[in-house]
């Protein structure tokens, strides 16, 4: 009965507690998943961030060039005093003057400027109106080399958002990388833990038997198992840290993550992936752009290296007095043709050949790049191919280690043998266990590399 009471006691004594708050409930652990990872990163990444605002400045690059085509306002309004030529009046003079200039893309310049000035002596009043026109004959003057900012800016835009989409997709494998490393810490950590009570099992075992070698054999056991419980536990504390960086999280935030994931071979066809990468993969798409800017630096090189030839038309009106209205006074026309040559051309040959340099340069830069996407897509099928034939070996040896623990657990209990032998089998069991993890975890790492070079 008095027992009943204690119990009853107790029992109430912690749900007050509980009632009081003074012993909360366990909260909820909240795992995230790889995906979960992915998506923050994607939002919170420092480096990501960098480059949309890279991007945001070629688009003002080009908003820039663009402008160079806008219509142009010029308004100007100047008083003028002093003395006429007969020193014996003051003279006031107000000119307004208005220009409007336009820039058309093929080397084709348009401007109107119009003015009207009037004094206070004689009230004289004079209005002039001047149309210009210029265009660039040889030497420059194309509609491609007028373009040449605006195009450029555009496939600077296009550069730019391909630098992002492979900084997202670099994301997405480093999160994925450092998310099957947690893993294998975290389920290798747990093997060490069994390990570490079957060795305190082992100790417990050895003292019923009161066999000296065993009893210090087996005392020997755990702190070594504990001190590999202790470097298991840092290194995921670690390898968390370094996956929060990635993420674009603080390092002193809390988080768990899921220690699940799926090992599923998948067959691999390089030649096709080189294919793929080729035609989509960022670095081949920035390259295949740049070299649409250089062979257009060419053919804008070529034509700036003509004779510079170009013709402007001026057509001026201008009348007085009450004539200013109808500007039909004073009309004078202006025809005139601009050549120009550099003796030797020299400088323009040499810009000639820049650009050519350039554009081979671009072709030797993809070879490069398809040698080495080959040479790395192939390394990595052969690495994947072997560490999946290691897989189901490893699977294999753990049956074999299974059964020869097994064995060796009767001729211990049997006393045929020492507790040495029989450790031994049990730490090659556990540590057959511990690679088939690093095994298939290393598989997963390398197909996401694999993927991720493809540029899938």
């Amino acid at each position: 009965m008095n027992k009943v009471l204690i119990l009853l006691f107790f029992s109430f004594g912690l749900w007050a507690q509980e009632k009081k708050g003074e012993v909360p409930p366990p909260k909820e652990v909240n795992l995230l998943s790889v995906q979960e990872c992915i998506k923050y990163a994607l939002k919170n990444s420092p480096s990501l961030k960098k480059l949309k605002l890279a991007h945001a400045d070629s688009q003002y690059d080009t908003i820039i060039a663009r402008a160079a085509f806008d219509l142009g306002l010029s308004v100007t309004s100047r008083r003028s005093e002093g003395l006429n030529d007969n020193h014996d009046r003051d003279t006031t003079t107000n000119t307004h003057s208005l220009t409007l200039s336009q820039e058309i893309p093929g080397g084709v310049d348009l401007s109107t400027t119009g003015s009207f000035t009037q004094d206070n002596i004689d009230n004289d009043q004079q209005g002039d109106l001047s149309i210009s026109i210029s265009k660039v004959l040889l030497g420059g003057g194309t509609l491609e080399e007028s373009l040449e900012g605006i195009r450029d800016g555009l496939v600077d835009e296009l550069i730019a958002m391909n630098n992002i989409r492979l900084s997202e997709r670099n994301i997405h494998f480093r999160v994925q990388r450092q998310f099957y490393r947690i893993i294998r810490n975290i389920q290798s950590l747990a093997i060490q833990e069994r390990r570490l009570e079957r060795s305190k099992k082992n100790l417990e075992h050895a003292i019923e038997r009161d066999i000296p070698l065993d009893i210090a054999t087996a005392k020997i056991e755990i702190p070594e198992t504990q001190l590999n419980v202790i470097a298991a536990k840092r290194q995921i504390e670690s390898e968390l840290d370094v996956l929060k960086i990635t993420m674009g999280m603080s390092p002193e935030k809390v988080i768990n993550i899921s220690n699940d994931f799926d090992y599923h071979p998948v067959k691999l066809k390089v030649t096709d992936d080189l294919f793929f990468a080729e035609k989509n993969e960022e670095t081949f798409v920035n390259n295949a752009l740049r070299r649409e800017k250089t062979a257009r630096d060419v053919r804008i090189a070529k034509t700036r290296s003509d004779v510079d030839l170009s013709v402007a038309f001026t057509q001026s009106l201008g009348s007085k007095g009450s004539e200013t209205a109808n500007l039909n006074g004073s009309e004078d026309s202006v025809l005139s043709l601009n050549l120009s040559f550099d003796f030797g051309q020299r400088a323009d040959k040499a810009r000639v050949a820049k650009s050519k340099n350039n554009l081979e340069e671009n072709s030797i830069d993809r070879y490069i790049l398809r040698q080495g996407k080959f040479q790395g897509l192939r390394d990595l099928s052969r690495r994947i191919s072997e560490t999946e034939t290691s897989v189901t070996i490893q699977g294999q040896r753990i049956k074999l280690n299974e059964l020869q623990l097994e064995l060796f657990k009767d001729r211990w209990e049997n006393g045929e043998i020492g507790i040495l032998e029989y450790i031994r089998s049990q730490n090659s069991l556990e540590d057959s266990r511990v690679q088939l993890i690093n095994l298939k975890t290393n598989y997963m790492e390398l197909l996401a590399q694999y993927l991720f070079e493809v540029g899938k």
